[in-house]
């Protein structure tokens, strides 16, 4: 647990000793959706070239035949000094670290010691959120006395991957290099790097232009770690240098439309305004205000900017890692945790964004056929983890064989997104085929049960990945009913309205009613005692077991006990049955929910980081505010405090993030839809005085202002920027 990350209202800062610190580099980390780096600094004596990069959404590298990483791309946030002939390389830096949520800047203060005289460093960056193309910084140099000093600075081309198994208690040592310098090209005032990606032959262009004044270019330098300008001249005490460096970073798969190139009279401060401004544009929809706990408001106002960070809300042609551009955990492969968790926070406040990440899905359907036939199976299959190009990168058989939940999560936020859209279009031309050939493959993938007319979902896994390899899950199960119901009425409407699709489909009654007769095939465990839902076929039959005995504090569980033997436990990862209520809540009574949350919340281990916010969601859903608030706590504090440990080592969890936000809005803010009309049914925390939001629904922009005592929702005028 780290608690020295400082909250203010629009910002963060923290105070450290050394050059690195892995945890405050993942906190720190800034980007504007296409691209970001974590908080290191960028005059880093020491080479860690797996560590510092930088990342642009969709840039991924062959490390095998078919199996692909995020690369982590050399970065220009990359230069070193030298004070009288001197190379400074202390250990004992102290720096101050600051995030403007307002507009992204991120700043870092030191000072450096060398020879007997100091200098002041003053690092500004920011990643333009209206050209997203650009990356900006500015370096302030204040010598304490009179000194020559050199400067170094340029791009860190030996930046490298360090691939990570999928296997979550392995460690890798082992880097590998998945870019190549093909180019470079020197000019008066700036150069450019240009680099192709090992395997999948993506091109990338880093071009590097300076403003600076006092110091002159002298020459270049190229060694194995790097290459730039060096810049060098003598210096009088307390007068400060500043450079400006812009890099604009292109590549030969680019979507975004705001990515443009900039003229030579470009200046940091004006490139800072419009990206300031078009991030206030963002803030306008996405900001929550909670009055009454300050560090609540403040810890919102961070997951809300990092969400926005990490998508690349104009490219339908990417997803967003599980870590986001935070990290190369998970190869950077797109999972579940973007259409379940995190696509609501965009679908309200940014439906374009939400737009896109669905069409991810919807382009990568002839790569789920492609995965569907690998695994003997009909129609669509969506794999586990997918890659840039939508295959499948799981490389644990069993996990990606079982986890078969994905398809149909994928199929929930699709009619989510139409639901709350009306997009009408993406309907009948995107969606209605994939829930299509999706029920073709749960036609194929039950397996029907002799005598009964009932069919079973065997080797599969929900949610809760302790389960062992089991059956029937019901998260899955119910989903899976939704899904085919979903099939059902796509065809009738394409039939209906769309004929030659119809028929381009090889859609038939016959096919129809077999959809049916599964829909209504399918088992929903119960306990035939208590009645109460049950998790799986198997669950109870595990072997219980006291949660203390397993783990102590909010580390996972699976760092000290065999994985093997915590599928035999009568454990829970992360919410499963209590995730499937809170999603489709009107399915199941009150007296269900409580019953579900006395069964399953006292056995969660949380080892997953999706969990926390998961709980605080249902508790808040269900009136159970001691534990929702408690949970909101662990879950909007998770990567700011490091409550599990890993924020250093994996990155930020954009997942965690996603979730939180919908516990404060539709768990404590009570968000809901009834017959195509918003209504809020809140559950505020007692110290919360008052909650503030927006959000979008069916082409309008609505405003909720909560209070302990009162309710306000009321529909505002929509400004059409602030969808993007």
């Amino acid at each position: 647990m780290r608690n020295d990350v400082k909250l203010d209202k629009w910002s963060i800062s923290a105070e450290s000793k050394g050059w690195t610190d892995d945890f405050l580099e993942s906190v720190f980390f800034t980007g504007n959706g296409r691209m970001g780096a974590r908080g290191h600094l960028t005059f880093e004596p020491h080479a860690r070239p797996e560590k510092t990069g930088l990342f642009i959404a969709g840039i991924f590298g062959e490390l095998k035949s078919g199996i692909t990483d995020f690369v982590n791309l050399p970065t220009p946030l990359y230069a070193w000094v030298n004070i009288d002939g001197h190379t400074i390389c202390e250990d004992d830096v102290h720096v101050y670290r600051t995030l403007d949520l307002h507009n992204g800047l991120f700043t870092a203060e030191y000072v450096l010691h060398c020879a007997g005289k100091s200098l002041q460093v003053r690092e500004e960056r920011f990643f333009s959120l209206s050209n997203t193309g650009l990356l900006v910084q500015r370096v302030t140099l204040t010598p304490c006395e009179k000194m020559d000093l050199e400067l170094f600075s340029g791009v860190h081309t030996n930046c490298c991957n360090l691939p990570i198994p999928d296997d979550q208690t392995q460690e890798n040592t082992q880097t590998v290099q998945l870019t190549e310098v093909r180019q470079k090209e020197f000019s008066d005032n700036g150069f450019s790097l240009h680099l192709l990606t090992k395997g999948t032959k993506i091109k990338i262009s880093e071009n590097m232009t300076y403003h600076m004044e006092n110091l002159q270019c002298r020459s270049t330098f190229e060694n194995d770690k790097g290459t730039g300008f060096v810049f060098a001249g003598s210096v009088s005490a307390k007068v400060p240098f500043v450079i400006e460096q812009c890099v604009f970073l292109s590549t030969s798969r680019d979507k975004d439309p705001r990515i443009h190139k900039v003229g030579s009279d470009w200046n940091f401060d004006t490139l800072l305004w419009e990206s300031e401004s078009a991030w206030s544009q963002r803030w306008q929809s996405a900001n929550i205000e909670v009055e009454g706990d300050r560090q609540a408001d403040a810890a919102l106002r961070y997951v809300i900017f990092e969400l926005i960070a990490n998508n690349s809300a104009k490219d339908f042609s990417v997803n967003i890692g599980a870590r986001g551009l935070t990290h190369t955990r998970y190869k950077g492969c797109y999972f579940w945790d973007t259409d379940m968790f995190m696509m609501p926070f965009y679908l309200y406040t940014a439906p374009e964004a939400a737009r896109n990440l669905m069409q991810y899905r919807t382009d990568a359907l002839p790569q789920a056929k492609k995965h569907a036939q690998e695994m003997n199976c009909l129609g669509a299959r969506y794999p586990w983890m997918a890659a840039y190009d939508g295959s499948e990168q799981c490389e644990s058989w069993d996990i990606g064989a079982s986890e078969l939940h994905v398809t149909a999560d994928v199929v929930h936020a699709l009619n989510q997104y139409v639901q709350t859209t009306g997009d009408e279009e993406f309907y009948i031309h995107e969606a209605a085929e994939v829930y299509i050939e999706t029920a073709r493959f749960w036609q194929s993938r039950y397996t029907p049960e002799p005598g009964t007319g009932k069919v079973n979902l065997l080797f599969c896994k929900g949610p809760d990945e302790y389960c062992g390899i089991t059956s029937n899950n019901l998260y899955t199960n119910v989903l899976v009913k939704e899904n085919l119901k979903l099939a059902k009425d796509a065809a009738d409407y394409l039939y209906q309205h769309d004929r030659p699709v119809y028929l381009r489909l090889g859609i038939t009654a016959e096919e129809v009613e077999c959809w049916n007769k599964l829909e209504h095939s399918i088992k929903l465990p119960k306990d035939p005692v208590s009645g109460h839902w049950r998790q799986d076929d198997t669950f109870h039959l595990l072997e219980p077991i006291q949660l203390s005995n397993l783990k102590q504090g909010d580390a996972a569980s699976y760092k000290c006990v065999c994985f093997d033997r915590l599928q035999r436990y009568r454990v829970i990862k992360q919410a499963d049955v209590l995730l499937l209520m809170s999603r489709l809540p009107n399915m199941f009574t009150s007296k269900e929910k409580l019953a579900a949350w006395k069964d399953f919340e006292p056995l969660c281990l949380h080892d997953s980081t999706l969990s926390f916010a998961s709980h605080a969601l249902f508790a808040a859903q269900n009136g159970l505010m001691d534990a929702a608030q408690s949970y909101f706590g662990k879950a909007a504090f998770l990567d700011l405090r490091n409550v599990m440990g890993n924020t250093g080592t994996e990155g930020l969890h954009l997942a965690c993030l996603g979730e939180t936000w919908q516990a404060a809005v539709i768990g404590f803010g009570g968000l809901s839809f009834r017959n195509g009309v918003p209504e809020l049914k809140p559950h505020l925390p007692p110290n919360w005085e008052s909650m503030h939001f927006r959000f979008f629904y069916r082409g309008k922009q609505y405003e909720a202002d909560l209070r302990q005592d009162h309710n306000l929702l009321r529909e505002v005028q929509c400004n059409e920027e602030s969808t993007t």
